[in-house]
Formats: structure tokens, sequence, C-alpha cells
């Protein structure tokens, strides 16, 4: 399923992202919003009513796909670097893979009311650099985005072996790892021993 970001002609989409940051010195988290409506306005999302910030346009590379499986999806999202609410989330917190989840809002362009909300896109932050454009030009914050299925591809840092665990603080809890379930367990009953 595809989510493009633009107006149709019987509803008109608009993009709103919660990221949930931390603060740089207390490790506290501090969850912002942002849409790319001009006012600030509350949106009900899973339930609760959440503030979201208008910070001008949110722009995309390409549309939201939804696909089956464990495909990494990334995306990159251009930000008005000197917005209020950008510098505030950029600068103001630790958004090194924040979870970030981007939802599509549809508005009947008639009426103005909204028409639904969907999430689109659950993933994390892979990185915010700047990009100062040239004399006259916008400078834009570019945050780079990848989706939950990278969490599948992590590796384990450590094995789960005796040798290893003893490095950390002599845990003898894999002691007998290597040989568990080829020696047999005798529960309940008297082991058989072969008469000498």
């Amino acid at each position: 399923m595809s989510w493009p970001v633009t107006t149709r002609r019987d509803q008109h989409n608009r993009v709103l992202m919660w990221v949930e940051a931390r603060e740089h010195l207390t490790g506290d988290p501090m969850p912002l919003g942002i849409w790319d409506g001009r006012d600030h306005q509350t949106f009900e999302v899973a339930g609760e009513s959440r503030a979201f910030f208008g910070a001008g346009n949110i722009q995309q590379l390409k549309a939201f796909t939804s696909e089956a499986g464990v495909v990494i999806q990334n995306y990159s999202l251009d930000l008005a670097a000197f917005s209020p609410e950008v510098r505030a989330l950029v600068r103001g917190r630790d958004v090194r893979f924040a979870p970030v989840k981007i939802y599509v809002v549809l508005f009947d362009p008639e009426t103005g009311a909204q028409l639904g909300l969907h999430r689109v896109f659950s993933g994390v932050i892979d990185g915010a650099p700047e990009e100062i454009g040239a004399a006259g030009g916008q400078a834009l914050t570019k945050l780079n985005l990848v989706s939950n299925a990278r969490l599948l591809t992590r590796t384990t840092p450590v094995l789960k072996s005796h040798a290893a665990q003893s490095k950390r603080s002599d845990d003898k809890f894999f002691q007998y790892a290597d040989v568990s379930g080829s020696v047999p367990v005798f529960w309940g009953r008297a082991r058989h021993r072969p008469s000498s």
C-alpha cells in the first residue's frame, strides 16, 4: 500500500511526525510532534491527545510504502532547519536512534473536517545532518529514517558460553552448557548402576 503525500480530488493529506527523543543531559524522554501545517494543532493518536507543532513543509523523497516481510525501508525527510521546533528537536534533544512514527492525516478540502489518521511508518532516526543552502537558499535538516525491520538484522554482541560469561563477572551460569542435553537426568527415580 502506498501513501503519497499529495492533494487528491476528494481529500487533502498532511504529514505528522512523532519523535520520542531524550534530553541530552538527563536522558529523560522529551517527545515532540511536528506536522506540515502552519498552526499548532492537537490530534488524537493511539487514544491520546498529542500536540503537534506546525513546522512548515515536511518534504520527502518518495511515497511511504507498506509491504509484508522484513524489507528495511529507508526514507529521507527534509525539514526547515531554522524552524524553532526543528531546532528544539535536533539541537535540544538526543535524536540518535530515537523512535519515530509518521502519520498521514486526511482532511476534506472543502470543509476542513478530519477524515482519518493512519500510521504509515515506524522506525528510528539514523542521522540528522544539517545542510546550509547557498546564498538566498534554504537551510535544511535531513532526517535519515530506517524502519523497525532493521532491528532484526542486529547480531548478538557476545556468545552465550561459559568462557564469555566468565569474562563479565566470574559468572558460572553456563559452566555446563556444552554438555547440556547429552547427560541423562534421572528425575524421581533411582539411577541404574551396573553391578561390578
